[in-house]
């Protein structure tokens, strides 16, 4: 499978617009090398065995008190008596250095800079905290100075200890687009590796600092919750991300409309959508393409039509003004899907994937305005999983499918709690869409037949094949 462009390429209309191109835009990134000279002897004696620093750990803050790094390991240049640092890339801007220490191979502590305060700190011109500009220029150049830790305690630089702890930081926003304005907003973010979780996070409605002292260069999983909207999840190595961000922020999305397109030779993917009188949505095609449609009325759904470079799988996003969508259709074979993602549209009433190649669950759960859902002749289907509460009259999962017994007693249960008495339903469950079988899909168990039963007579539902009482 392609990797999915969860949020790589999308464009909502106007805010949502300038958002994606804020989010792919390349940042003019500028060369910053650290320079130092370091001397034998301290202040107050000298080191008694030389050892030689090959890495600075350098902690950098923003010009609003943002970590950029926390104790970030860059390669050092031996130049005669003088070192300076590998180039790392900054954007231009105000930086703040908050802690600029010289390590050995074992990341112990040979030389530091001294903070305001501290009883070193007149030893050097720039105690720390200290500021530097990035600007427009070729290669920004940083002279520090340095001190000799070995006859001196943490204290008189200013450090509780030179014990390093690796800290990452890693920014985050989260978004959410209504009626095509797109917002900050809180959410809840849970951080593990493996099966361990390493923390969980509210975050507010900025950019906020997910901190963890943990090795930069593991999987990490990042999942960011909201009741009411889609579940986002990022797998990442975190020097990785970290290096590809260039101090901006990951960006989470949340309310997207997101599909798996299966495009055959024709090249040609089809479907239906229904929303809002002049309201539009922005459609990301997975391709590199974009498309703004804006919907002729609140009644009539529109096509969304695309031809494709090549065969393939192509992830389709769509964004705007999902909260007036009510109407989804994609069938007889003009619109595949290999997987498909409902929950950012929760007032969707009518849901169709009819005679077609589908995905293998179809998840409902969050949409509990739903009146209609035909899930007919899709071969692939093992799941389909219901709201709690909904307004389903009209239910259609005739086969082929592959959903099990116990499927389908649970589609049958969901239909009878959320039946309304006073407007009769159908239920069409054949295990053929093309000739009636009069065979059950599932089919059913002993206690889904009472449920069927009970709908029928209780509910007044039409059930197709119908039960013999």
């Amino acid at each position: 499978m392609k990797n999915i462009l969860f949020w790589i390429g999308l464009v909502a209309m106007s805010t949502a617009l300038q958002f994606c191109k804020n989010e792919n835009s390349p940042v003019a990134l500028q060369k910053v090398q650290f320079t130092f000279g370091v001397h034998p002897t301290a202040p107050s004696g000298g080191r008694i065995e030389t050892a030689e620093p090959v890495a600075l750990l350098l902690s950098l803050e923003n010009s609003i008190g943002d970590p950029v790094f926390t104790s970030k390991r860059i390669a050092l240049l031996h130049i005669g008596s003088s070192l300076m640092t590998d180039p790392i890339d900054l954007p231009p801007g105000t930086y703040t250095i908050t802690d600029f220490l010289l390590v050995d191979d074992d990341n112990n502590v040979l030389y530091a800079t001294p903070k305001a305060g501290s009883p070193l700190a007149t030893a050097v011109t720039h105690p720390l905290p200290y500021d530097f500009v990035v600007s427009n220029a070729e290669v920004t150049n940083v002279d520090m100075e340095v001190v000799d830790v070995s006859q001196r305690i943490p204290e008189d630089f200013g450090y509780a200890t030179f014990q390093i702890n690796y800290i990452n930081t890693l920014k985050v926003a989260v978004f959410v687009s209504i009626d095509g304005e797109v917002s900050m907003t809180t959410a809840e973010a849970t951080l593990t590796h493996g099966s361990t979780t390493i923390g969980t996070y509210a975050l507010e409605a900025r950019t906020n600092v997910i901190a963890f002292s943990e090795e930069p260069n593991m999987i990490y999983r990042l999942v960011v919750t909201k009741e009411g909207y889609r579940t986002y999840t990022k797998d990442f190595i975190f020097s990785e991300l970290f290096a590809a961000l260039h101090g901006e922020p990951l960006k989470v999305l949340l309310n997207q409309f997101t599909m798996l397109a299966v495009v055959d030779d024709d090249l040609f993917f089809s479907c239906t959508i229904g929303g809002g009188a002049s309201k539009t949505i922005e459609v990301a095609w997975g391709d590199g393409t974009h498309e703004e449609i804006a919907f002729p009325s609140d009644v009539e759904p529109t096509g969304l039509n695309h031809t494709y470079p090549a065969p393939g799988k192509y992830e389709i996003s769509i964004t705007g003004a999902l909260e007036t969508v009510w109407w989804f259709s994609a069938g007889f074979n003009l619109g595949k899907i290999d997987a498909i993602d409902f929950q950012a549209l929760p007032n969707l009433r009518v849901m169709l994937i009819n005679r077609n190649h589908g995905p293998e669950t179809v998840d409902l759960s969050l949409n509990p305005e739903l009146e209609s859902v035909a899930v007919e002749g899709i071969p692939q289907l093992k799941h389909v999983i219901l709201p709690a509460t909904h307004h389903i009259f009209d239910m259609n999962i005739n086969g082929p499918n592959q959903l099990s017994t116990d499927e389908v007693d649970a589609i049958i249960n969901s239909l009878l709690l959320s039946a309304d008495r006073t407007r009769p339903g159908i239920l069409q469950f054949d295990r053929s869409f093309e000739e009636p079988t009069n065979l059950m899909v599932g089919p059913p168990s002993p206690v889904g037949i009472r449920d069927l039963t009970w709908l029928k007579v209780i509910g007044r539902w039409t059930l197709i094949p119908d039960l013999d009482i």
